[in-house]
């Protein structure tokens, strides 16, 4: 048994959010505010908590703004045993196998303490005939701002006495206590505790034999596990070092080390069929290489949880997690991310006794349409196993993700590239060229623009990325504003320039023009630019996406206009070229600088670095040398910030 999906209505942020979650590990990905620790506690709001007490209950300042109507928080269980089955009867839709329990609340404004709280079972929603089935699904909650020194701080023992428990067996338990009351019988002898005894004695006697004599004894008090583990402090050294008490380790290996506490104690949780294991930020105080071992462990004791139900209930772990990590949203395939979006929710009057349902016209009477009363924000959420793609399409976009470290999953607004080098250039073009320097509001666009995700996907295969942040499900989509800039990369005729006697030109292994152009994308009636806007067509999302090229590709078309922009390239293209004299002679001569430029790079794809010269390029212009951006690209930064 797993929970397959979470429905909620008016329960603060989510008016009407369903989401979707996986059987072993979903993430919660998106911006601040935008719903992620409301869905979490909707979720220990629908189950119980594993320790037995709730801390967190339904209260009217739940219901969300302007809403009319109840808090409805409804899990859908899917995978159920046969046993199970069973045993769930009450809650089971039979045409699914798929069990319902809901959590309504009722709210008095004007009496809160009659506002009631109600727990169903079935699709149907009716009253829940075995509560007690319902208790074997669990959770254990893990806050964002936890402090785990302090919850592995044996102060009340409870935590050390529950792990002792856990991974000892009774008998080795029985025989640690045994040995513990033997060595304090025996110490109870030393001459600290009769010595102190006796001169205690003494003052208790003079003060209480006069009226009736007091006899006083000193022992250790009884033996029990729980307060054994009082006394015992955990350690933790990087291999080689001596040990060293947990309050002076780093907060992120005590980290870890609280999460692994709290798995052994969900493995051995005997009496729940599923526990929910909800960490809020499980990257907290953890670098990079950390959080991809986290959730590869989460990952790992999700799968190996589940237990032979014959005599017992199965013990299913099933992690949720929220995160703004783009390392962990990159570590897991795109199946098990749901990304949370705000939305504008217009809210509307209930028809009441002062606002009636029918009203009169001109054309007689009607029914009256709920008055507009404003306008909220509300989640939305995207399951992305939910949007279409091939299964070619996915796999390039998980690699992806795995290698990019997922930004594309946090943003709003996205420019896509094909390489490093627009990667690379975009953003000295956009501070120091495109915006006006001279404006009062100069530093707040750029941190505007700083905003903008510039994302290189390494190739020209846009298409899989559009489908992935243009598709609307539940009404929203991944990103507001997408904008696309490739190369025209047009068919040319051979070089009619003589190119070869640039020294520094090592053509042995290059390609000749004609095996380069044999190498290009086939003939296609609708060029890249047309292609890319016919997704977005089909998607219906004209207005979001914006496509920009360049007449040739990126490097050549720097080179307009060349009597600005030529001086500052040349000294970019002479750091890896130092004697090109001739070839840039050529260049001044010719009508268009950026054709013959382009010319070269297609008779040899490896005349140049071209990440190495975006660099210098950039680096160029960062320093206030003198240069124009191409209109493709001024216009492709402007409408990114649209």
């Amino acid at each position: 048994m797993y929970l397959a999906s979470l429905r909620l209505n008016n329960f603060r942020s989510c008016r009407n959010v369903e989401v979707k979650i996986q059987p072993g590990l979903t993430l919660l990905v998106g911006d601040n505010n935008s719903g992620k620790s409301n869905i979490v506690d909707a979720m220990r709001l629908l189950t119980a908590p594993l320790s037995g007490r709730r801390v967190r209950y339904l209260e009217i300042d739940d219901v969300s703004t302007g809403a009319n109507g109840p808090i409805e928080i409804e899990g859908v269980f899917d995978g159920l045993t046969r046993f199970q089955l069973g045993q769930y009867i009450g809650a089971l839709d039979i045409g699914t196998n798929k069990a319902h329990y809901m959590t309504r609340f009722r709210p008095d404004v004007d009496a809160p303490r009659r506002s009631r709280v109600e727990n169903l079972a079935g699709r149907a929603a009716g009253s829940d005939a075995e509560p007690e089935k319902r208790d074997q699904i669990r959770h254990v909650y893990l806050a964002p701002l936890r402090d785990a020194k302090r919850e592995l701080d044996s102060a009340t023992g409870n935590r050390m006495a529950l792990i002792i428990k856990y991974l000892t067996s009774e008998a080795d338990r029985t025989d640690f206590l045994d040995r513990a009351i033997d060595g304090l019988r025996k110490l109870e002898e030393h001459d600290v505790i009769t010595g102190t005894q006796k001169r205690l004695q003494e003052h208790v006697s003079d003060l209480t034999d006069p009226v009736r004599a007091q006899v006083i004894g000193l022992s250790f008090r009884d033996v029990r596990l729980q307060r054994l583990a009082r006394g015992l402090r955990l350690k933790i050294a990087e291999h080689g070092v001596d040990l060293a008490d947990i309050e002076d380790s780093g907060l992120g290996y005590a980290n870890l080390l609280y999460m692994a506490s709290v798995i052994i104690e969900l493995r051995n949780a005997q009496d729940a069929e599923l526990t929910l294991f909800l960490v809020e930020e499980p990257e907290a105080h953890l670098h990079p290489q950390l959080q991809a071992v986290l959730l590869d462990y989460l990952q790992e004791q999700a799968a190996k949880s589940p237990r032979d139900d014959t005599d017992g209930p199965a013990g299913r772990i099933q992690v949720i997690a929220t995160t703004h990590s783009p390392n962990l949203a990159s570590a897991v395939g795109i199946r098990n991310i749901v990304v949370l979006r705000t939305q504008e929710i217009r809210t509307t009057q209930e028809i009441t006794e002062e606002a009636p349902a029918i009203e009169e016209t001109a054309e007689g009477y009607k029914e009256a349409e709920a008055a507009p009363t404003g306008i909220q924000r509300g989640t939305a959420a995207i399951a992305l196993c939910d949007i279409d793609l091939t299964d070619e399409e996915r796999r390039k976009i998980d690699q992806y993700l795995d290698v990019s470290r997922a930004e594309l999953l946090f943003t709003r607004r996205a420019v896509l590239v094909e390489g490093v080098s627009e990667a690379v250039i975009l953003p000295p073009l956009a501070r120091n060229c495109v915006l006006d320097k001279r404006a009062a509001n100069y530093g707040a666009r750029c941190r505007e623009f700083r905003a903008v995700s510039i994302i290189n996907i390494g190739s020209v295969d846009f298409g899989p990325y559009l489908k992935l942040l243009l598709q609307e499900v539940n009404g929203v989509r991944l990103v507001d504003r997408l904008v696309v800039i490739t190369d025209g990369d047009p068919d040319v005729v051979d070089d009619e320039v003589d190119l070869d006697d640039d020294p520094d030109d090592d053509l042995d292994d290059a390609p000749k023009a004609d095996e380069a152009a044999a190498k290009e994308e086939p003939a296609v009636t609708l060029s890249r630019h047309d292609r890319l806007e016919k997704i977005a067509t089909q998607l219906g999302a004209d207005s979001i996406l914006a496509v920009f090229a360049a007449e040739f590709t990126l490097e050549a078309d720097l080179m307009n206009p060349f009597p600005i922009n030529g001086p500052l390239l040349e000294i970019a293209f002479k750091r890896q070229k130092p004697r090109s004299g001739k070839f840039w002679s050529t260049l001044k001569a010719s009508p268009n600088p950026a054709e013959v430029f382009y010319r070269k790079l297609r008779t040899s794809k490896r005349y140049i670095g071209k990440g190495e010269f975006a660099h210098d390029v950039a680096e160029l212009i960062q320093s206030g040398r003198t240069f124009n951006c191409p209109d493709y690209l001024t216009q492709a930064i402007q409408s990114a910030m649209r």
